[in-house]
């Protein structure tokens, strides 16, 4: 058994690899061809290209290894099945529970992998990848589109800072209405600091004007006396860059940050209370996508039936696709009060892997 093991499995990460790759060179070579002429316009060097395009790995990443999963998945079994692998290895009394094995042991740390690349590496990559789009990349567009006054801006800063304005002067590079939070490391606020406004100077610092500084203990209790200031340099390492690309999105922050913002931002509203917990709950369902993949479309690929290989991998591959709408419509519900947060974020999940689970127990 340890061979058929080692055999399938060779051949699953194998192809799964090789998917992952051609995927990513596909999802870099289709982006480039989206702004090719500015490119060309704008003299935009090769160092700038490989810059964005490292950074912007993480998110490739994320996005395209469900689909590999379900590609070698489908590929390797429905290669067995054509080639009467399946027949032998049912006749020999192996399950076909163990003949998944090995490709649901891989998938569940590909998962773990998923997990990771999303909380811990993604947000901080696309924190470099915004910005090197913005000062490398959009050169053109800037003069254009940068006449603007951005309304409501949120982004998770360094430090465990959460940072709210009301509004940023792009031209002026002017925050105005601000508000810092900083917590430590157990979520608990310990800074809290409300200005006015905020201006960027010449020496890359902000400097902000009818600020006033609370510091608390782990109870949310005061120290000392608020320090009021006509004019203060704001403790925050972010840059007029990172207020224009980096606002919140749920995508691009990881579990804990995503909390954070929760338990601060949303205390007043409950749709956006709602919005905000589908978002966190679907953190944790997402990855699981590689293994969901696997077991609603391993059934078709591992069907038997004479003449029927090449038939049962391209059902196994359109169920799978189907996913994907049930997935956006469970969650669009849950954003919509429909449904509970946890309910919505994990639907397509339940769904999905009952029904793939209900069709190989029927082999």
């Amino acid at each position: 058994m340890i061979i058929v093991e080692r055999y399938v499995f060779k051949g699953f990460i194998g192809t799964f690899l090789f998917c992952v790759f051609i995927m990513w060179i596909l999802y870099i070579i289709g982006d480039i061809f989206g702004f090719l002429d500015e490119i060309l316009r704008e003299h935009i060097s090769l160092i700038s290209l490989l810059s964005f395009y490292f950074y912007l790995t993480p998110l490739i990443l994320v996005q395209v290894i469900p689909i590999c999963t379900l590609i070698a998945c489908v590929y390797v079994f429905g290669n067995l099945n054509r080639h009467n692998e399946i027949t032998a290895l049912r006749a020999s009394g192996i399950s076909v529970w163990e003949i998944l094995k090995p490709v649901l042991a891989v998938a569940f740390l590909i998962s773990i992998f998923v997990f990771i690349l999303n909380d811990r590496a993604m947000p901080p990559a696309m924190r470099i990848a915004n910005r090197i789009r913005y000062e490398k990349l959009d050169v053109g567009k800037r003069d254009k589109s940068q006449t603007i006054t951005l309304k409501n801006i949120a982004i998770y800063g360094y430090g465990n800072k959460i940072i709210f304005a009301k509004e940023f002067d792009i031209e002026k590079n002017t925050l105005s209405d601000v508000i810092i939070h900083q917590h430590d490391v157990k979520n608990d606020l310990i800074m809290k600091i409300s200005v006015q406004k905020m201006f960027w100077t010449a020496g890359k610092k902000w400097i902000g004007e009818d600020a006033i500084l609370y510091r608390m203990n782990n109870k949310g209790e005061f120290i000392g006396e608020p320090v009021v200031s006509k004019t203060m340099e704001i403790p925050i390492s972010e840059t007029p860059t990172d207020f224009i690309n980096n606002q919140w999105k749920p995508e691009f922050m990881s579990f804990m940050q995503l909390r954070r913002y929760l338990k601060i931002f949303a205390t007043g509203g409950v749709k956006t209370r709602q919005r905000l917990l589908v978002d966190l709950n679907y953190k944790l369902s997402f990855p699981f996508t590689c293994i969901i993949t696997i077991l609603i479309s391993a059934p078709f690929a591992l069907s038997t039936k004479r003449g029927g290989a090449l038939l049962g991998m391209a059902k196994g591959i359109i169920i799978a696709i189907l996913y994907i709408p049930v997935m956006a419509i469970g969650l669009a519900l849950g954003k919509g009060g429909m449904l509970p947060p946890l309910v919505s974020a994990w639907f397509s999940n339940i769904l999905f892997g009952g029904v793939g689970v209900y069709l190989l127990n029927k082999f």
